[in-house]
């Protein structure tokens, strides 16, 4: 009982607050039309070092007992060198500051500010500290990247540039997958196949874009080599998706009931496959893996009851990024019945967002998680035809692929770096729609470019 009033209590101080912040704290900015050269290296050299220098660990706590390793060390680098970059920019033009302020930007800089304030009650509060300040330099990155006039024509050509990267760094990997015959997966990451979606549904729905046909071939071979059973079957969000984005009511209404439809049948067939035989042969046959991988949800029907009980009564959260990593610690503190007492669990993450939302924040991580998705979603229906099909698809997808992934509620990933590019292209695509308009800078501040400026409408 005493739990049930503090939820309620925690989602009434959330929903009250959150209304006070995002109506204080909103800014109106022009795009910012920065040159991304160096952004774009910093997040893809970030995002993909793990993949040319790692040093593996055991179990999710080893960083506790052993300290951070080579790989490690070089992350923090480069994370300091990111800052470094972003205040320059800021030195140069305080504009900058704006922009995470804006809409539909808002709620996710929130979302990171409550990270950093979740440091006072993590199990490990330097771990969360420095999530923190790794989570918010990239997704402050990833904002300077695709926060420009021209996303809608950059967009294609940026994704390229990720997923191009990707593919080349792991080629010893698909080398080796490939003469052993596995096709599918060759190069396997969870998170690559959402910016790949990205860019195929991109060219398909928007018949402007300049290269399609290779930029789609591009997306197919990136999401066949980086795929999963989970990516591959969050594909089917193409069609709630679809229905979303349409211009009659009936559809949309219909749309929304299907995409909850969707939703509970892909996590049946993700922990109870093994139910229907004739299915689960024909997608082990399909993604060249084993039939008993498969049914188990590669462990996940396993652990996830486990971390559910150790975290039931952290209504608030055990500290971002703590709360996945350091779940033994959680155990040991928790002291849950039975096996998951005494067991080594050894996970450095939960493999899906929700639960890492949940793990890190609590109930407050799970509002923010809802307000976060669904004003994406709404500031993709405020686009044309092709511009709702896109963003709607897209965030669809990227909730059913974050069924088994951290996606964007953990650590720093390209699904953030997918999910900023949604977000900046929803917002220059809204602000062009009539009855929109962007503000002058104000006075002493660096004057937008005239290149910049044509086709806004100012006040």
């Amino acid at each position: 009982m005493l739990n049930l009033f503090v939820s309620i209590a925690v989602v009434a101080w959330f929903v009250l607050l959150y209304g006070m912040a995002r109506q204080n704290l909103v800014t109106a900015t022009r795009p910012l039309d920065l040159r991304p050269a160096v952004p774009i290296a910093l997040a893809a050299t970030f995002a993909y070092m793990p993949h040319v220098f790692n040093v593996e660990r055991e179990n999710g706590q080893a960083v506790l007992e052993e300290g951070l390793t080579a790989s490690n060390i070089l992350l923090v680098i480069l994370t300091g060198l990111t800052w470094l970059y972003l205040l320059s920019r800021v030195f140069r033009d305080q504009r900058i500051l704006r922009v995470p302020f804006s809409m539909p930007y808002l709620p996710f800089t929130l979302l990171i500010v409550m990270d950093g304030v979740s440091a006072l009650w993590s199990i490990v509060p330097t771990y969360t500290i420095y999530r923190t300040a790794e989570v918010s330099a990239f997704t402050f990155a990833s904002i300077l990247i695709f926060d420009r006039s021209d996303i809608a024509r950059r967009l294609a050509d940026i994704l390229a540039i990720f997923i191009g990267v990707w593919l080349i760094v792991i080629i010893p990997v698909i080398v080796t997958s490939l003469a052993n015959g596995i096709v599918f997966s060759s190069g396997k990451n969870n998170m690559t196949p959402f910016i790949c979606f990205a860019l195929a549904m991109l060219v398909a729905v928007d018949r402007t874009q300049a290269r399609r046909l290779p930029y789609f071939v591009l997306a197919v071979v990136g999401f066949i080599v980086a795929g999963s059973a989970s990516s591959t079957g969050a594909l089917v969000a193409i069609v709630p998706g679809l229905m979303i984005a349409s211009a009659r009511r009936s559809v949309r209404a219909l749309g929304i009931v299907t995409t909850v439809a969707t939703v509970v049948v892909f996590l049946v067939l993700m922990l109870s496959i093994s139910m229907f035989p004739e299915l689960l042969e024909l997608v082990s046959t399909v993604l060249q893996k084993p039939a008993e991988e498969i049914a188990n949800g590669t462990g996940r029907g396993s652990f996830w009851p486990i971390f559910l009980e150790a975290t039931r009564d952290r209504l608030v959260g055990s500290g971002y990024s703590a709360g996945d990593r350091f779940l033994d610690v959680i155990i040991a503190q928790s002291d849950p019945s039975g096996v998951a007492a005494t067991q080594n669990v050894g996970l450095a993450s939960a493999h899906n967002m929700f639960l890492s939302a949940w793990a890190g924040l609590g109930l407050i991580g799970l509002c923010f998680a809802f307000v976060v998705l669904t004003n994406a979603i709404r500031w993709g229906l405020k686009l044309d035809l092709p511009g709702r099909r896109f963003v709607v698809c897209c965030m669809l997808m990227l909730i059913l692929n974050g069924m088994t992934t951290p996606g964007i509620f953990q650590d720093w990933n390209v699904n953030i770096l997918g999910f900023v590019a949604l977000l900046a292209y929803a917002r220059v695509g809204a602000l062009r729609q009539p009855g929109h308009a962007v503000p002058v800078p104000v006075a002493g501040r660096r004057p937008v470019p005239a290149r910049a400026a044509a086709g806004w409408r100012t006040i």
